[in-house]
């Protein structure tokens, strides 16, 4: 998709709109986070009010992309308890899978949350969302001179401390298996048999499986499906075709045992999500090089 300047524009006012309310936002719940840390017991009722005020802000953000910008995408039918603990497993394109998925999931269902590392808590704005939401914050402790075995064991409890934050207050744990953004060149670098996502790592998953053991309840399977590249900047435009966000609950009993069993079911789904693009691309009238 070629961008004209009006769309340029388009694209930075919804820019403008999610950074003033992420902003806006931040004051608030810099306030109640004060408030939560000195009332103590009565943690529970400023925890609704902060949950509300998420979905207020994701909220703000939809109807802007929506019925302003003309942004055009489909949810899935999903109905999912709030106080659910569970991981969300999507492919990954651009910056907009955030605000798809915050859509789709946190809208309606539990808040989203990514495992994040404790040095992005620094940055404005996102340090105090992560503060406020308890993301779980993820603390290197690997040290000169330990072995592999000792680095796994350290990168495992550190994990397993950073997931106390979801364990105390359930939510959606966003893992994209791919690692990073899939695009072009990074697929042309890694190479792999799919043809618009990047090969998926196991790794992450198995561990969180395993950190959430007896906590985590399902896992939700997503697929971000663009007739084209879903480029950030062109989808603040609101310019890009509809976009169809599908999703399927697997209850976290079903998930198989095992690391290379995990693998194989990792690359079964891959394959799926793969499929499902190319046959939306397809039949897309404008398709061009991906």
């Amino acid at each position: 998709m070629k961008m004209s300047w009006i769309d340029h524009a388009r694209s930075a006012a919804s820019l403008a709109v999610i950074t003033i309310n992420l902003a806006g936002w931040a004051i608030v719940l810099v306030l109640l986070g004060c408030v939560k840390a000195v009332v103590g017991p009565a943690r529970p009722a400023i925890d609704r009010v902060l949950d509300g005020c998420y979905r207020l802000a994701i909220a703000v953000h939809d109807i802007w992309l929506r019925e302003v910008m003309g942004a055009r995408w489909r949810n899935p039918d999903l109905d999912l308890p709030e106080d659910e603990l569970c991981l969300v497993l999507s492919n990954h394109a651009s910056w907009a899978d955030i605000l798809l998925l915050q859509s789709a999931i946190a809208r309606r269902g539990p808040l989203l949350k990514f495992l994040t590392k404790r040095e992005l808590a620094w940055i404005p704005i996102f340090g105090v969302i992560f503060w406020a939401f308890d993301f779980p914050l993820l603390r290197r402790t690997t040290k000169a001179g330990q072995d592999d075995a000792q680095r796994r064991a350290a990168d495992a409890a550190a994990l397993d401390a950073a997931c106390d934050a979801v364990r105390r207050r359930p939510a959606a744990l966003a893992i994209f298996a791919e690692g990073t953004r899939a695009t072009p060149e990074k697929r042309a670098a890694r190479g792999g048999a799919y043809r618009h996502l990047l090969p998926p790592r196991v790794g992450g998953l198995a561990s969180l499986v395993h950190a959430l053991e007896g906590d985590l309840v399902s896992v939700i399977d997503v697929t971000i499906v663009s007739p084209e590249p879903p480029r950030f900047w062109a989808f603040l435009s609101g310019r890009l075709p509809e976009i169809e966000v599908l999703a399927e609950r697997i209850p976290a009993s079903d998930l198989p045992s095992g690391r290379d069993a995990l693998a194989s079911w990792l690359d079964q789904r891959w394959r799926a999500k793969d499929e499902a693009i190319e046959k939306a691309r397809a039949a897309s009238p404008g398709r061009g090089a991906v």
